[in-house]
């Protein structure tokens, strides 16, 4: 076959599962290697003559892991032969380490069954006599995947004995609790598993003591809990007294129901159990909660399932969760649990059907759901309009302003939505409508009782943002799933300006008085989130028009001391709420990188980068891009010894990481690159001399960060203060105004010889082959603190 022809094979095959490449976002290299390899075995049509695309896919998958695999063992070979040469290490560019991500969503972007894909990649390896390196990887695959299953089984049979599920006539709490412990349960052996030494987790009998110790841990916590429905009463396990009012929550510090917990797996010795929770499982939990993976009280493992941070700590270890599966040869062993679940209950539909759940089942969605919504104007505001002049033209406006808004949502959501889901989604955002537009008229005639309502109900912005909010809710009750009806669809549907979007949210929340429930209010704070973080300063936002001819964006002092005299402008709320998301990011990166005491310094940075030149910087730009080479310039600037691949690396583990704020970074002229070639071209450009030039009292005088050894014995109470948040938290670092420090003033770039021509220590080094776009962080597998 010649070179032209291979192409237009490739090229028919890529477009042939361009979806399935699409979610990967896999390197060009290792998607043409992939399908040259594919092309190459079905040179004769024999891989997919039997079984069409669903075949095709399968055996186009095998391709895929395996030039991942490949790409992973040269990646550590070389480490290796690095000799773990810090210095030069740090001077060097991060390979492209495409391989960073999970076998688990592999899989799921080409429809692929685990077991299906291991009795393939058997016939693959035979093909393509791949080294005994390789096929051991999917040996090991294997063997860990069959001791998993076993392990899920006792999972949930422990739970099952140690936990009820609370009747449908419950409190939803008591609902929600159950499910949350579920899935944290699981979660906690997981994470756990996975901070243990290999030799200690290599087989079936010892994955069996650390799950008996992980259920031990999550049932004692979920005692804390007073009188919690979800507690089984005739399991051995329950403390005497325990469901009476005067039990002392104390005996819970130091009680363990180990031995009960451990008799549900009558074929596992107790001795081997306790031993594991003595020498590894313990130590092991420490480094999670030293690391703030969990919170609660560390001294007596506690605390971490009451009062709400059963939430919190779902979440967090997640995160962590998420971070060790970013290897291609991990499982994401979290969707266990769930496709046990979905084979279970079709098996039970099959023996009695049942409706399928709708995507609405939640029980705060479930309780929304079924109040009556109003679909016109209430009576309270008809007889207000009734009184004035031009109120009958204001019923007329607001009815044909839905019914106009109403098409327009329905044209747009054709590809997503049949005519009668539109109609049924558009429906339910407008009760949401009336029931706020109520509560805004009653809560603006109450400040303003000469206020001619009429007047603001034909206000344009008013309707379309409220309505506009209120089908982004509908859309997130009944289809959450449908990626493309995600945020910000609802903005391009009807061609709304993120930064006039964002000033209904609040107003929304404001007057919801618990009508929404915690869920979907926490929604629209992450909607808010989305709008401050990139949206508000895409070219065309409203925001520049209202900061008129400001020659910078006004600054976290200038905006605070606005909000201080009472005369706030939309533009200054809008602006107080990004730099207090951009203190919070900041921190949170800080703390994760051991930054804490230049978070000052680093601050001065960033705010700079936000100001300069009318947010020149932050233009088609997101919030996380500029803190990101904030800390990378900090650290040029001090000479520490972090990569710009750790701080990425340390930046993906955040709960709103995404891969795009790394891989595609607007340059200048429409172009576009990744955060390297943005930091070298653009941004040090801009920094550099304040950079140089910054002097950070606060910075000064705090003290050098100590080395913190997780091996190092501490007393309890310095161990609370040190690590713990949620027992004893020390105050996050204050912001520094810009009064107390002290910088010469950026010069033009025109001429100023600094700008133009950046030092090349400031400078992230390249090497000669300087990827197109940049890959994640290395990631090693099972490395642990203990090894």
């Amino acid at each position: 076959m010649n070179t032209c022809a291979a192409d237009e094979d490739s090229e028919a095959l890529e477009k042939r599962f361009s979806a399935s490449f699409e979610q990967l976002d896999l390197d060009p290299h290792i998607q043409y290697s992939a399908l040259t390899a594919y092309r190459r075995f079905d040179s004769a049509g024999g891989l997919s003559s039997a079984g069409g695309d669903d075949a095709a896919l399968e055996w186009l998958c095998c391709s895929v892991y395996s030039e991942l695999q490949r790409a992973k063992i040269e990646d550590i070979r070389a480490e290796a032969k690095q000799g773990g040469d810090s210095a030069n290490y740090a001077g060097e560019v991060t390979k492209g380490n495409c391989w960073n991500l999970s076998l688990t969503r592999l899989l799921r972007s080409f429809k692929v069954n685990v077991s299906r894909f291991l009795r393939r990649m058997q016939h693959w390896n035979w093909l393509a006599q791949n080294e005994e390196a390789f096929q051991q990887e999917v040996e090991e695959l294997r063997r860990r995947l069959g001791i998993t299953m076993i392990l899920l089984q006792h999972y949930k049979r422990i739970f099952q004995q140690i936990f009820v599920l609370p009747g449908d006539d419950s409190d939803a709490d008591a609902l929600a609790m159950h499910q949350s412990l579920y899935e944290f349960g699981w979660l906690l052996f997981l994470v756990i598993r996975n901070e243990l030494p290999g030799f200690v987790t290599s087989n079936l009998v010892s994955g069996c003591q650390v799950l008996v110790c992980s259920m031990d841990l999550l049932y004692v916590n979920a005692l804390e809990v007073p009188n919690s429905e979800v507690i089984r009463r005739d399991f051995a396990g329950v403390p005497s007294k325990w469901t009476s009012s005067d039990f002392d929550d104390v005996i819970l510090h130091k009680y363990s129901a180990l031995e009960a917990i451990g008799a549900l797996i009558p074929e596992l010795p107790m001795k081997g159990v306790i031993q594991m929770k003595n020498a590894f499982f313990h130590k092991a939990l420490m480094v999670l909660f030293m690391d703030q993976s969990l919170l609660g009280d560390d001294t007596h493992m506690r605390e971490i399932v009451k009062e709400g941070m059963l939430d919190v700590n779902l979440s967090t270890l997640n995160r962590k969760y998420s971070s060790h599966v970013a290897d291609i040869s991990e499982m994401d062993e979290r969707v266990l649990l769930c496709c046990q679940e979905s084979k279970e209950k079709a098996k039970d539909t099959k023996a009695s059907p049942k409706p399928a759940p709708s995507p609405c089942s939640t029980p705060s969605h479930k309780r929304l759901l079924a109040q009556r919504l109003p679909q016109k104007l209430t009576a309270s505001i008809v007889g207000s309009l009734e009184k004035e002049d031009d109120g009958n033209s204001a019923i007329v406006h607001v009815e044909q302003s839905l019914s106009s808004l109403g098409q327009k949502f329905t044209d747009a959501v054709k590809d997503f939505l049949d005519p009668a889901k539109a109609e049924e989604r558009f429906r339910l955002a407008s009760g949401f409508y009336y029931h706020f537009l109520e509560k805004i008229v009653a809560s603006e005639v109450a400040q303003k009782p000469r206020l001619m309502i009429g007047h603001l109900l034909q206000q344009r912005t008013l309707n379309e943002t409220l309505l506009v909010c209120c089908l982004e809710l509908a859309l997130h009750i009944q289809d959450e799933r449908i990626m493309g009806l995600g945020f910000p669809f609802i903005l391009d549907c009807y061609s709304l300006d993120a930064y006039e979007f964002q000033k209904i949210l609040e107003v929304v929340v404001r007057h919801d008085q618990g009508f929404l429930g915690r869920e979907l209010v926490k929604h629209l704070h992450a909607v808010e989130e989305k709008c401050l973080e990139s949206l508000i300063f895409r070219k065309n936002s409203q925001l520049w028009r209202s900061l008129g001819t400001q020659d910078c964006l006004p600054g976290y002092q200038m905006v605070q001391a606005e909000g201080k005299e009472n005369g706030s402008t939309a533009a200054g709320i809008c602006l107080r709420k990004f730099y207090g998301l951009a203190s919070r990011r900041l921190l949170l990166l800080c703390k994760s990188l051991c930054l804490v005491e230049s978070y000052s310094q680093i601050w001065h940075l960033a705010e700079h980068s936000f100001t300069l030149k009318r947010g020149e910087l932050l233009r088609q730009r997101h919030l996380d891009q500029l803190l990101l080479c904030a800390i990378q310039l900090h650290v040029r600037l001090e000479d520490l010894r972090i990569t710009f691949s750790l701080i990425i690396q340390h930046y993906r583990r955040q709960p709103h990481a995404q891969s795009s704020i790394y891989r595609a970074v607007s340059l200048d002229e429409g172009l576009t690159g990744d955060i390297i070639r943005f930091y070298n071209r653009v941004y040090v450009r801009s920094m550099a001399s304040y950079g140089r030039q910054l002097h950070c009292n606060q910075s000064l005088k705090s003290e050098p960060q100590k080395d913190l050894n997780v091996l190092q014995e501490a007393s309890p109470n310095q161990r609370r203060m040190r690590w713990n948040i949620c027992v004893s938290s020390p105050p996050p670092p204050k912001i520094c105004l810009r009064g107390s420090c002290s910088s010469i003033p950026t010069q033009s770039t025109s001429t100023s010889p600094m700008t133009s021509k950046p030092a090349a220590n400031l400078k992230r080094t390249l090497s000669h082959k300087e990827p197109r776009e940049m890959r994640g962080p290395i990631i090693l597998r099972r490395r642990t603190s203990f090894e």
